[in-house]
């Protein structure tokens, strides 16, 4: 296993699936079971696989590492990414619920740089938990998408 090529693609996707995952709008998208950071799993795999042309080979055990790794990055530059579009985002969705009449508190609704700090915070925790996790599947699915063909080793005549 070559680890430049690990840890560049980990990197890459890392930061590939932080921005996807936390820009407005795009990040509503993740939703959805964390589809961002499976597909940057997958694409840290792929990654994996082109960096290191001579030998791709890489097992289920560090397809799985590689997303997790990558998942660990997506959560800490998600958090930065959140933090410096939360400014811009919370009028966007204030002024959303207020057009669709919406009524009540909405949930980390309250703006200022502490509101945003805490939300930084508690959004961070749960993304060091839940990034890695789907980032593990889906480097272990990248692993089994993404496979080396294998070679046909011809016997000798006799």
């Amino acid at each position: 296993m070559n680890t430049r090529s690990f840890l560049l693609s980990a990197l890459i996707a890392g930061l590939v699936m932080g921005l996807l995952a936390n820009l407005p709008l795009l990040n509503l998208i993740n939703c959805f079971l964390c589809v961002w950071i499976w597909v940057g799993a997958i694409f840290a795999v792929f990654l994996y696989r082109r960096l290191n042309a001579s030998d791709p080979d890489l097992t289920v055990g560090q397809g799985v590492g590689l997303g997790a790794v990558a998942g660990l990055i997506a959560a800490v530059f998600g958090a930065v990414v959140f933090g410096v579009t939360s400014a811009l985002s919370m009028p966007l969705f204030n002024s959303l619920a207020r057009a669709l009449q919406i009524e009540g508190d909405i949930p980390f609704g309250q703006g200022g740089f502490g509101g945003i700090l805490v939300q930084v915070i508690i959004f961070l925790i749960l993304d060091l938990v839940l990034y890695p996790i789907f980032g593990a599947v889906g480097g272990l699915i990248g692993t089994g998408l993404i496979w080396k063909k294998p070679v046909e080793v011809s016997s000798p005549t006799q």
